[in-house]
């Protein structure tokens, strides 16, 4: 009979096991390669549900937009409650942790309804998730550091999200000008705090949610999430001409669009009710990520104060901002990593020219109290 403890002191710990590089490379590239496959995929899935369809139809039906988003809850329900309740809450950022191949399954089933349904989620937990267990699988090959070999597996997978801008060149508003403007400079100092204290407020909103309806899924709160998220967006659809996928989805593909926009009245609504349906499709329940959907609530707000001010920023100066705001006041991070990070944003949206106000834009935001930061980071 074999003696478990022998059998366990036999296999390599995180600590012990070779530190192999080739393992490292070839979970790294995996993870590029499978997380761009889970990206299209998802992504597909949600151009079909909100614009494929609703073209086809000639608009999108009000009931439409109820019943695909209650869908998902229902959906969403079924698999943490019956299936499997794998992966974690957007509240809790991006966590990098390994996956068996049947926790992933329950864990990417719940991001996929969740973002198909058109919930105010990303698709970035989806990639880190699919890198987590190809690293997994990698390591227990090869006898690898697992810790190690996730780590790269699921940073490579996120990277795919990078894949198509870089080829396409489809993030770039342009610069708004070809040479540095000092008032964009001083601009985004109120830009990104308007932006950051918001931020901070749907979240704290969000972790409110969740708290009262606890770490377990609650079929009350997604079904009730699913529909103040609908009712959102056809308040959006009642009081503005703008399309209801200003609102669901976690659309990130449609702030070029928003940027056309030049009524504040509709601007300040896209605003407001993205934020709220971004707050209960954090602490609802649902499964994705925070970050692409809070770039877009970052881009309204810089947007609205470019258009309520007409000696302000530069509304592609001002929608930069917002977004580096808005993704620095989501994540918790150094301020080394904050400063790089807004440069890097910065640059990606609006060029050389906008990098300076990217990052007074993140030196402000990263300043600004995070009131759910702390208990967010606890929860599961």
């Amino acid at each position: 009979m074999t003696d478990p403890e022998a059998t366990a002191a036999q296999q390599p710990s995180a600590s012990t096991a070779p530190r192999k590089p080739l393992p490292l490379v070839i979970g790294a590239l995996l993870g590029l390669v499978l997380g761009y496959v889970v990206f299209v995929l998802v992504t597909a899935g949600v151009n079909l549900m909100w614009e494929t369809l609703p073209n086809e139809m000639g608009q999108t039906p009000a009931w439409y937009v109820v019943a695909v988003p209650l869908a998902a809850g229902l959906v969403v329900y079924a698999i943490r409650r019956f299936l499997g309740d794998h992966g974690h809450s957007p509240l809790g950022g991006i966590t990098i942790s390994a996956y068996t191949p049947r926790a992933y399954l329950d864990a990417i089933l719940a991001i996929a309804a969740s973002l198909i349904g058109g919930l105010v989620l990303g698709p970035e937990v989806a990639l880190v998730s699919t890198g987590a267990v190809i690293g997994g699988l990698v390591a227990k090959a090869t006898g690898a550091d697992p810790t190690r070999v996730v780590t790269a597996s699921a940073l490579g997978a996120l990277l795919a999200l990078f894949v198509n801008p870089i080829l396409g060149g489809s993030l770039s508003l342009g610069s708004g000008g070809d040479s540095l403007s000092i008032p964009d400079i001083a601009w985004a100092i109120p830009t990104a705090l308007l932006t950051a204290v918001v931020v901070a407020v749907v979240r704290w909103g969000g972790w409110l949610l969740y708290r009262a309806a606890g770490p377990a899924p609650r079929l009350w709160a997604l079904v009730g999430g699913a529909l103040l998220v609908s009712a959102s967006a056809l308040a959006l659809q009642a009081w503005t001409d703008a399309p209801v996928t200003f609102v669901l989805t976690s659309g990130e593909g449609f702030i070029s669009d928003l940027a056309t926009e030049t009524a504040a009245s509709t601007v300040l609504a896209v605003f407001l009710l993205k934020s709220i349906a971004y707050a209960v499709s954090l602490g609802a329940g649902f499964r994705g990520g925070p970050f692409f959907p809070v770039m877009f609530v970052g881009a309204a707000a810089g947007l609205f104060v470019s258009l309520v001010l007409p000696s302000g920023p530069s509304s592609t100066a001002a929608i930069v901002v917002g977004i580096v705001a808005a993704v620095i006041g989501t994540a918790a991070m150094k301020w080394p990593v904050a400063l790089i990070l807004g440069a890097v944003i910065g640059y990606a949206f609006g060029g050389w020219v906008l990098v300076p106000a990217a990052i007074v834009g993140a030196a402000v935001s990263r300043a600004v109290p995070r009131f759910a930061d702390r208990r967010a980071a606890a929860t599961p």
